[in-house]
């Protein structure tokens, strides 16, 4: 399976371009700016000892069978829009949280949608959308030599979509993924990130993640 991490350039996109790479699938790195797309395909190549390849997000979003949006809320959205072809009938997982940093903390943004998941989904009627990975501490996830053990909720109405992704996520390392029912359920998976940030800040705490038990 050939999977495209478009945005793959922040700690996430690292953290999942490194795990999957090193599992043996043929991952893509995928930016608005392909040269620092390559640029980070080389980093993370040389950390693994492999080759990993570096596009630009529409010719990464063309070759994958399966495409990760690890791009910041604010701006997924309109890159989707702009790849609603090339991402047609393919698995598209969202680990989007739209937040915002307030006087008091981080705080989640209610899209009209419900989520932005179900913002997704309507802006690409013909992918198969997947909620996963919005409560990964990034930084320490794309840390090879980090020890974790966390668990990741995912959403969809796809089952065989959702079915793939569980199947993938429970082959990295540390990660259990766990369905979490319909795509309507992002939305309390997506509140999480910012109750999880703000809980790190106020009590001096670093790289929460969840599970359950």
């Amino acid at each position: 399976m050939k999977i495209a991490v478009l945005g793959g350039t922040g700690s996430l996109g690292k953290g999942l371009v490194l795990r999957l790479a090193s599992l043996g699938y043929d991952v893509i790195v995928g930016s608005r700016d392909v040269k620092k797309a390559e640029a980070k395909a080389e980093e993370y190549g040389k950390i693994l000892g492999i080759n990993i390849k570096g596009s630009d997000n529409r010719k990464a979003a063309i070759e994958c069978d399966l495409a990760i949006i690890t791009i910041p809320w604010k701006h997924a959205f309109d890159t989707a829009k702009e790849l609603k072809d090339e991402l047609a009938k393919k698995i598209v997982v969202s680990p989007i949280v739209p937040m915002e940093k307030s006087a008091n903390g981080f705080v989640y943004v209610n899209l009209p949608e419900g989520s932005a998941a179900e913002k997704l989904a309507s802006i690409l009627p013909d992918s198969k959308i997947v909620s996963a990975y919005h409560n990964i501490p990034a930084k320490k996830f794309a840390d090879l030599n980090a020890e974790f053990e966390w668990d990741v909720a995912v959403c969809g109405d796809d089952a065989e979509s959702k079915r793939i992704v569980i199947e993938i996520t429970n082959k990295i390392k540390g990660l259990r993924a766990l369905d979490a029912g319909s795509l309507s359920n992002s939305r309390i998976v997506e509140s999480l990130t910012p109750l999880l940030i703000n809980i790190a800040i106020n009590n001096g705490m670093k790289d929460l993640g969840i599970k359950f038990i």
